[in-house]
C-alpha cells in the first residue's frame, strides 16, 4: 500500500531530477557552442536550459541567451539584451550594468546616472557601484553630490582615503571657481578654504585664495597663505603671486620690488623660480645688473625658454643692439619650457591647473612636472628605440 501512495511524488520527484540533469547537460552544451561561435545552437540550447531548470537557476541560461542572440544581430537596439537580464533576479545586476554602460557609450550621461543610482539603491551592498555613481556625477560636474557620494564610497573602501584626499580638494577647488564666475565672492572663499585646509601645500587652492584675498584687498591674508606654503613647496606660481602682495608704492618712492621678492626668495635662493621672479623684478626696476646675474644664475640651473625671454626684453631696454637681441630671440625660439601641468591619462601640457581636462572630461588628473632638456633627449632616444 506505501508503495501504491508514495509513487505520484517519487515519479515527480523523478522527473524533477531528470529535467535538472538534461538543463545542465543543455546548459553546457550552450557554453560550449558559444565558446566555439556556434552563437545560433547557443542560443537554442540556452533557451532549452532555461525551460528545463527551476526559475532560481534561469540566470546564466538567460545570460547566454541574451550574449547569443546579440551576437547573432536579434535585437532591434543595444539595450534589448539588458533588459532580458532585468526579468530574472540572478542577472538582473548585469542587465542594470550592461544598460549604464551603453548609455554611457551614447554619452547620455543622466540616463546612465539615473540607472546608475537606481543599482545602487537595489543592490545597496554592491559597494563598487558607488563608483559609477561617482564617476559619473564628476563627469556631470554635480559636485555636492559627488563629495556626499565619495563619502560613502570611502567609507564601504571602493576608493582610498589618499585618492578621496586629493579628489575632494579638486571638487573644492571647482566649487570655488563656479561660485567666483557665478559673482558668489564669499562662497568661493569658503571653497577655497576648505581646499587649502585639506593640503595648505596645493599649489592651486593656495594661488586661488590668496588671488580672492588680493581682489578683496587683504594683502596681509593673502601674503601668509602663500608664504605658508612657499615654505614647503618651490613653486613659480606661489612666488610670482608672493611678487604681488607687495604693499602700494608711496608717491614719490621709489619701488622697492626687487627687495620685496628677495625677501621671498631666500627660502629657496637656489631655486630657477627664484632667480626668475628676481630678473623679472630687477627688469621692472632698472636694475640691469641684478638682472643679468639672475638670469645667469637661472641658465645654469635650467635652460628653459623663460630665460632667454628674458635676456630678449633685458636687451632691449639696455644695448638695443639687433644683432645680440636675435641671437637670444633664436635661442627662444630653440628652447621650450621646462615646467608645466601634465595630465596623466594623455600627457597633455598645460601652463595652468584645472580641475577638468577638455575636451576628454578627465578628472584631477593633472600634476607639476619639471623635465631637464637632457632629460627630454634622453627620452626621445629610448622612444625611438
Amino acid at each position: 500500500a506505501y508503495r501504491i501512495f508514495s509513487f505520484p511524488s517519487a515519479f515527480l520527484r523523478y522527473r524533477s531530477q531528470k529535467r535538472h540533469a538534461e538543463g545542465y547537460k543543455a546548459l553546457l552544451r550552450s557554453l560550449t557552442a558559444a565558446a566555439t561561435g556556434d552563437h545560433k545552437n547557443a542560443n537554442y540550447l540556452a533557451y532549452r536550459a532555461q525551460k528545463l531548470l527551476p526559475s532560481d537557476e534561469q540566470g546564466l541560461p538567460l545570460l547566454l541567451q541574451a550574449q547569443a542572440m546579440r551576437e547573432m544581430g536579434k535585437f532591434s537596439n543595444v539595450d534589448e539584451p539588458y533588459h532580458l537580464l532585468l526579468k530574472n533576479a540572478e542577472t538582473s545586476l548585469l542587465g542594470l550594468q550592461g544598460l549604464v554602460q551603453n548609455a554611457i557609450l551614447a554619452s547620455d550621461f543622466p540616463k546612465a546616472l539615473s540607472l546608475a543610482r537606481d543599482a545602487v539603491q537595489k543592490y545597496p551592498k554592491n559597494y563598487a557601484l558607488l563608483k559609477t555613481v561617482y564617476d559619473l556625477e564628476i563627469r556631470m560636474m554635480i559636485w555636492n553630490d559627488a563629495l556626499v557620494t565619495l563619502d560613502q564610497a570611502v567609507k564601504r573602501k571602493v576608493i582610498d582615503k589618499a585618492a578621496a584626499q586629493s579628489d575632494r580638494i579638486a571638487i573644492y577647488c571647482a566649487l570655488g571657481d563656479m561660485a567666483k564666475e557665478e559673482g558668489r565672492g564669499q562662497e568661493a572663499l569658503a571653497f577655497y578654504r576648505r581646499a587649502v585646509d585639506l593640503d595648505s601645500t596645493f599649489v592651486p587652492a593656495v594661488t586661488r585664495l590668496a588671488q580672492l584675498f588680493l581682489d578683496r584687498d587683504e594683502r596681509k591674508r593673502a601674503e601668509a597663505v602663500l608664504l605658508k606654503a612657499w615654505k614647503r613647496v618651490v613653486h613659480p606660481d606661489l612666488i610670482a603671486m608672493l611678487a604681488k602682495t607687495m604693499p602700494p608704492r608711496k608717491s614719490g618712492a621709489v619701488s622697492p620690488k626687487f627687495k620685496w621678492v628677495e625677501g621671498f626668495a631666500k627660502y629657496h635662493p637656489e631655486a630657477f623660480c627664484s632667480y626668475i621672479e628676481l630678473a623679472k623684478a630687477a627688469i621692472e626696476e632698472s636694475l640691469w645688473g641684478d638682472a643679468r646675474m639672475m638670469l645667469s644664475k637661472a641658465e645654469k640651473v635650467r635652460t628653459d625658454k623663460q630665460v632667454y625671454e628674458l635676456w630678449v626684453t633685458l636687451e632691449e631696454k639696455t644695448t638695443n643692439r639687433p644683432e645680440t637681441i636675435r641671437q637670444w630671440m633664436d635661442r627662444a625660439y630653440a628652447s621650450e619650457r621646462t615646467a608645466f601641468w601634465v595630465c596623466s591619462r594623455t600627457g597633455r601640457k598645460f601652463s595652468s591647473w584645472a580641475p577638468i581636462v577638455q575636451p576628454e572630461g578627465h578628472f584631477n588628473t593633472l600634476h607639476w612636472e619639471i623635465i631637464l632638456p637632457e632629460v627630454r633627449e634622453e627620452l626621445k632616444v629610448l622612444a625611438a628605440e
